[in-house]
């Protein structure tokens, strides 16, 4: 029997294209080849060990921050602005978008230090100086010219700095992220965050005695201001009021801050698996708590804040009183311990601040921003509570010294 013929649909498919073939194949595949091989072999001419580009960044040159490493060797950009290179070339990456579109541009008369070179300088400041004349000497700029230059660049910078390092602290870590990542107070898990007021010295005001007595603490016995901070477990300070006279008291601080403390103590929609039976519960149904030392005594008929106990007159706290306190001091020590690192890191805001008043507020609050950059890389310790007592102990030592040298009438 004749074998019957396959049908069309079986015939081999024919290249769409005429011209291509076996032949051609081979051909094809033969100079991907190679060329992929010539590829390989540049590639293969240089060294398998990966660059450090930060240290040679020509979009963003420094040479300013260069010459200090070349003559000091990396270590020397820490001990200028407390972070190390690589820290220090990660903020700068993370503000360079703002500064290129923000800093030195528009008509007029442009600096001539490029924008790495000015937050390298800006940090330099902030951690070093009491007075511009010792930055301006290392910088070899006269220090009206250094002062200008650093204050400008911090004023057009702060907003971001606030935006990035402060303000996005307080949307990210809500009370549901908080619980969900096991980042609530061991005590008082029912609290949001601690709040706190730094006290800083300054200059008696140049000003009558009646205005200058309102810059007077006697806590303290010094003239200054006065910043309150609030400041979540994992150490970040998600806000910071604008300084006020030293003899504004604690509780009044806080209660003028009361819009963002109602906005940010108040309980969302996706807070629900968050179980809050703490205290001062049944007043507040709708607000988590903020965790505060004696001296916002009374806070709690405005807002739910949980404050120590104080000591009758004449009388003593009962044992569960005073373990309650322990607790209270126990889980708020965070907010001790972020400003000790503040003060320990930059000189502007530890020590007797000296520059105009009215730039007081954009340099403190740069630093509590570049605070919570620090932080990110080096979280808190107990060791920052140990060195705010010691600038509280120097500042309470000095203020007693000049109260006892003044004479008795």
């Amino acid at each position: 029997m004749a074998p019957i013929p396959p049908p069309a649909s079986a015939a081999p498919a024919q290249p769409a294209s005429r011209g291509l073939n076996a032949t051609a194949v081979d051909h094809a595949v033969d100079v991907l080849t190679s060329l992929r091989e010539r590829r390989d072999s540049k590639r293969q001419r240089y060294s398998a060990v990966a660059r450090q580009e930060d240290d040679d960044d020509d979009e963003a040159p420094a040479p300013i921050m260069d010459l200090f490493i070349q003559t000091r060797g990396p270590t020397v950009v820490h001990e200028l602005t407390n972070f190390s290179p690589a820290e220090f070339n990660m903020l700068w990456l993370d503000i360079q978008p703002y500064v290129n579109v923000n800093w030195n541009v528009g008509s007029g008369r442009k600096c001539q230090v490029t924008g790495r070179d000015m937050l390298f300088m800006a940090l330099t400041s902030l951690k070093h100086c009491g007075s511009w004349d010792v930055v301006a000497a290392v910088f070899k700029e006269k220090p009206p010219t250094l002062s200008t230059r650093v204050t400008g660049f911090l004023t057009i910078l702060l907003p971001h700095l606030k935006t990035k390092y402060i303000e996005s602290v307080a949307n990210k870590y809500s009370m549901d992220y908080l619980t969900k990542t096991g980042r609530r107070f061991k005590h008082f898990p029912m609290a949001r965050y601690a709040v706190d007021v730094t006290f800083q010295q300054t200059n008696a005001p140049a000003v009558s005695f009646g205005e200058k007595k309102v810059f007077f603490s006697k806590k303290h016995g010094q003239y200054g201001v006065k910043v309150e901070v609030s400041v979540l477990l994992n150490g970040l300070a998600l806000n910071v009021t604008s300084a006020v006279p030293g003899s504004v008291s604690y509780i009044t601080i806080c209660e003028s801050n009361s819009d963002f403390h109602l906005e940010h103590l108040q309980k969302a929609g996706n807070d629900g698996e968050a179980v809050d039976a703490g205290p001062l519960s049944g007043e507040y149904p709708d607000s988590w708590a903020l965790l505060a030392d004696k001296g916002y005594q009374g806070l709690h008929r405005r807002l739910r804040a949980i404050t120590p106990m104080k000591r009758p007159a004449g009388g003593l706290l009962s044992l569960e009183d005073m373990t309650n306190n322990d607790k209270i001091a126990s889980d708020r020590v965070v907010v001790e311990n972020f400003f000790g690192r503040l003060k320990t890191l930059w000189a502007v805001a530890s020590e007797t601040y000296t520059w105009k008043r009215e730039n007081y507020d954009l340099f403190f609050q740069a630093c509590v921003a570049f605070t919570n950059v620090h932080i990110k890389f080096l979280p808190l310790r107990d060791e920052d509570g140990h060195n705010l007592n010691r600038y509280v102990n120097r500042m309470l030592s000095s203020g007693e010294k000049k109260r006892a040298a003044v004479p008795v009438v």
